[in-house]
């Protein structure tokens, strides 16, 4: 039996090809066929087949599914596709999948071509092309995974026609070759390489000012699509057939033993730093300065250098760095001033040059004396300063046999040469101070523009320019106006995912952009989707010669070695924080990871900033760019052993339990701590010596609370996956962080589950009753009687009777106030009998306020102040100040509202002090109503106006509606009758 899916999906069983009828079996027969030889689980079959929402009954059909798959395939026995836990597999010989036989035909293709038989090569070549028969799984309904596949097939096809085309070229081919290259062209107008091959098939078949010319057209569609220059191969061809006219035609036989688009024995070809003739980035001819043994211009040409690449047409935002070089730079000083200097420094692919470029054209009639321009390749092959100097000097105007030797001779003498002449010098993509020092011109009537991916603080008087990445607005018009205005806003839910996905990196979009304005019939939502996938993600930022993993690359080659005897290797550091999938991380927390004292973890951190490959919002904080992040993640996978990986995840993780559990004891010191691991010699957690640290400390990691809690469950780390939820929890009660608390603890709820520990799985559900309570969640008694049942179980008699207490304070916010009292006395006499005294108190203070619901104000009076002797006793000051909110509360209620007022301020006073933001707000609310009654409206709105700024900023919807409402009904009073 075999498969074909280079084109609609069909079979074949002996007599004919068939197509398969129905969509969902076409998607499911081409996932499995996709993963040839493998196992894929029916979950991930079943989100192939209905998404993200699929039905109940989605397993059964998709069994059905392969039944009758299996029936048209003639395959009744299951053999061509097997039943495999943890779903199904499709067996084959890889002969009889035409993708598998053209990605091995395009092997030996390219094997051939390398041992030198262009003729054999291309006839396997031809073999494999021939067996598209139009879009790769053509007829296939489109999924994430599917379109991946479909694009990479196509990637390839692109691949192997190129390949053909270079043998064809070294076959001696040229003039049949012509007419398919320009096909291909229109359809693929950014492939550089299919551009090199055109213009060595022209020039092959004797039609050199033709092949000059196609230079010229695939500059102008790079240039207007991309707003950049072609590549340096396909410059450094350009720049071999002006030169290298006279001599044997590139891609003739006898000039193609070297790699496609080599320069030949004796072509001239650009050194790097330079401006090659004809490029984008010479400026007109008339505006590229003297080159290297020419004479300096003459009569009607510009009197000093104009070297600044062309500006980008589409350039976007950056309007406050614009501002802010202008202003520097725009004003040069005196001759005896010194020479002003900005530094644009930031990671790969911010883009740095087109500011830095940006500005310079704004700033050329402040420079008319010329504008000099160096790539400086610091990313890369760096320029030495002697090499920049003899170049620069001969743009000056100096002879080459008059330029000095020494490196300090050739500094004086451009200093020299600059001294008193407005001229702008733009230094690009330097490496390090020490290679722009000896650039600096020597008085201030000349400027200086660095780009680097370093911050350069060792450069003298230098001012720091440090964009970012873009903000959504600036991203959306760069986005539109590469692919067009009108198909930006036909797809604005796909756009918002293409510039999600990625994450305001200008390079990114641009590369976005491109693919898309290449590709005329995918739509922004196809490009979206491919972009889905984390894990391919910076594998699709990829157009011509621009990638982001490229750009990438060249920062993290660069990283020096550790510079201290024993310290941390930046770049081993570097995968490390990319395998953490918090939002940020503390030094402290980052010398868990990297099992390393702080010190040592912060000269690597900040050798990764400096490098611009990991940012520092904050002292001793830090955090990676969304695609350094999956970048960094790379590096780790393909650097460290999984041991290493596990041992460093393990570290970071247990030592936020640590670091949670110290926070919590501060905020709560009479709560049931959980079991911590053993101690281990890392760093120790945090200290917090008051309540408000431990909060500032919270909040400053809540988001990575909740990734850690992700990240231990995803790697079986279920003990601290139950164990740190249910230790934060205080945090997330005082500040009102009720999204943070559910998502955590149902992971802890599963986690819990896992391990088979009942004691947690017992916690779990009790911390997570308490939140659906607070909500008026129907099911949060259910959690709460489960909890108690496993505490009977196990015979948790403390347990017990919090989860006792928890049921019965849901009864009163269900206003099943009768059942709430009823329940909560059994509560206190449990709480009674385990001698929990803060257990008593919370059951004292709940009955207060279950009575308060009931109108009985007396017995809620008793209560209250019952609770209250408690708590002061063991000094919960917390719960000291829900007693005197409920005290508040029946002295408003009759009547005696100075009373209730100065009551509610105390409680006030307290939850404001501990941090309790939600006690805070039910606080103001209730001094509000008190005033209300009173007749006092101008206090009342005061009070209920800052209750409903808390709960909006906490999310709770219900209780800031219920404050509008109030709001609304308060009557204008004579107060706000004056006033009005």
């Amino acid at each position: 039996m075999r498969f074909r899916i280079l084109g609609p999906l069909e079979f074949h069983t002996g007599r004919d090809w068939s197509p398969i009828g129905a969509p969902k079996w076409r998607s499911l027969l081409a996932t499995l066929l996709l993963n040839l030889g493998q196992p894929v689980s029916a979950d991930r079959l079943i989100a192939e087949l209905w998404g993200d929402d699929p039905p109940d009954s989605a397993p059964n059909s998709l069994s059905v599914y392969v039944l009758r798959l299996r029936r048209l395939l003639g395959d009744a026995e299951g053999k061509v596709l097997t039943t495999r836990t943890p779903g199904y597999q499709a067996r084959l010989d890889p002969d009889d999948l035409d993708a598998r036989s053209f990605e091995e035909l395009v092997r030996q293709g390219r094997q051939v071509l390398g041992l030198g038989d262009p003729a054999r090569a291309a006839t396997v070549l031809t073999e494999a092309l021939s067996l598209w028969r139009g879009s790769a799984l053509a007829d296939v309904p489109p999924s994430p995974f599917i379109t991946a596949e479909a694009g990479r097939l196509e990637e390839l096809r692109l691949t192997a026609l190129e390949l053909r085309a270079e043998a064809h070229l070294r076959c001696g081919l040229h003039a049949q070759l012509v007419p398919e290259l320009r096909r291909l062209l229109s359809d693929q107008p950014l492939r550089e390489e299919l551009w090199s091959l055109l213009m060595r098939a022209l020039d092959g078949a004797g039609r050199h000012a033709e092949a000059v010319a196609a230079y010229g057209q695939a500059r102008a569609v790079i240039a207007s699509e991309l707003g950049v220059d072609p590549g340096t191969g396909l410059q450094r061809l350009y720049q071999e057939m002006l030169t290298a006219g006279a001599g044997p035609a590139r891609g003739s036989p006898q000039g193609a033993s070297g790699p496609p688009g080599a320069a030949g024995p004796g072509a001239a070809v650009a050194q790097p730093g330079t401006v090659l003739p004809g490029s984008p980035r010479a400026g007109s001819p008339q505006a590229g300065a003297a080159q290297p043994g020419t004479p300096r211009p003459g009569a009607g040409q510009p009197a000093g250098p104009a070297q600044l690449p062309a500006d980008i047409p589409d350039f976007t935002g950056r309007e406050d760095h614009l501002k802010q070089l202008i202003d520097l730079l725009a004003q040069p000083a005196d001759g005896s001033a010194a020479v002003a200097v900005a530094v644009v420094a930031g990671a790969g692919g911010l883009g740095k040059t087109a500011l830095a470029v940006h500005a310079a054209h704004a700033l050329r009639e402040a420079f008319p004396d010329g504008q000099l321009y160096v790539n400086m390749l610091g990313a890369s092959q760096p320029l030495s300063p002697d090499e920049v100097l003899a170049r620069l000097l001969r743009d000056l105007g100096v002879a080459g046999a008059a330029i000095p030797v020494d490196q300090q001779e050739r500094s004086a003498m451009y200093r020299t040469r600059m001294a008193g002449r407005r001229i702008l010098v733009v230094l690009d993509d330097a490496r390090d101070a020490a290679q722009i020092r000896p650039l600096l011109p020597g008085t201030g009537s000349c400027a200086v523009i660095v780009t680097s991916r370093h911050r350069l603080p060792d450069l003298a008087g230098s001012r720091l320019v440090d964009p970012d990445v873009l903000s959504e607005p600036e991203a959306r018009l760069l986005f539109a106006r590469i692919i067009g205005a009108g198909r930006a806003d036909a797809e604005p839910g796909p756009v918002a995912d293409v510039l999600d996905a990625c994450a305001g990196l200008p390079l990114a979009i641009r590369i976005a952009g491109a693919r898309l304005s290449a590709r005329r019939g995918w739509s922004v939502a196809t490009l979206a989707s491919r972009l889905a996938d984390q894990r391919r993600r910076i594998d699709e930022f990829t157009a011509g010669d621009l990638a982001v993993r490229a750009c990438f690359q060249v920062s993290f080659e660069a990283l020096p070695r550790p510079e201290r005897p024993g310290g941390v290797d930046p770049a081993h550091a570097f995968g490390l924080l990319g395998v953490w999938q918090g939002p940020s991380i503390g030094l402290q927390a980052a010398a868990a990871l990297l099992g390393q004292p702080q010190e040592a973890a912060a000269d690597a951190l900040e050798i990764l900033v400096d490098a611009s490959l990991l940012e520092s919002p904050a002292p001793d904080r830090y955090r990676f760019h969304d695609l350094l992040r999956a970048y960094a993640a790379e590096q780790a996978q393909g650097g460290e052993s999984a041991q290493v990986i596990s041992d460093a995840i393990g570290r970071l993780l247990a030592w936020y339990l640590r670091a949670c559990d110290a926070a919590a004891s501060v905020l709560s010191p009479y709560r049931n701590p959980v079991p911590l691991p053993e101690a281990d010699p890392g760093p120790p957690p945090p200290a917090f010596p008051a309540a408000d640290d431990a909060l500032s400390w919270y909040e400053l990691e809540r988001a990575n609370l909740v990734a850690a809690t992700r990240q231990a469950a995803s790697r079986g780390l279920h003990d601290i996956a139950w164990k740190l939820p249910v230790t934060a929890m205080i945090s997330f009660e005082l500040t009102g962080h009720r999204a943070e608390w559910i998502t955590t603890h149902q992971i802890a709820l599963a986690s819990a589950r896992e391990l088979g520990d009942r004691l947690g799985e017992a916690r779990v559900l009790n911390n997570l009753g308490m939140v659906l309570g607070e909500q008026r969640a129907d099911d949060a008694i259910g959690y709460f009687e489960r909890s108690l049942d496993i505490h009977r179980e196990i015979g948790d008699r403390r347990g017990q009777a919090q989860a006792a207490n928890n049921l019965a304070f849901s009864y009163r916010f269900l206003g099943r106030h009768e059942e709430s009292v009823t329940a909560l006395l059994s509560a206190l006499e449990l709480q009674r009998e385990v001698g929990a005294r803060r257990g008593e108190a919370i059951a004292l203070c709940n009955l207060g306020e279950s009575y308060l619901d009931l109108g009985q104000y007396d017995e809620a009076i008793t209560r209250s102040e019952q609770a209250l002797a408690v708590a002061t006793e063991i000094d919960a000051v917390r719960l000291a100040g829900y007693a005197q909110y409920n005290l508040g509360r029946a002295k408003s209620e009759l009547g005696d509202t100075a009373a209730a007022v100065g009551l509610l301020e105390q409680a006030l006073a307290i939850h404001r002090g501990a941090g309790d933001r939600y006690g805070e707000a039910q606080d103001l609310q209730q001094i509000g109503i008190a005033q209300a009654r009173a007749g006092a409206g101008g206090p009342a709105r005061e009070a209920w106006l800052r209750a409903l700024a808390i709960f909006d900023s906490l999310g709770d919807r219900p209780q800031a509606e219920e404050i509008r409402a109030q709001l609304d009904a308060l009557p204008d009073g004579p107060e706000e009758a004056a006033s009005g």
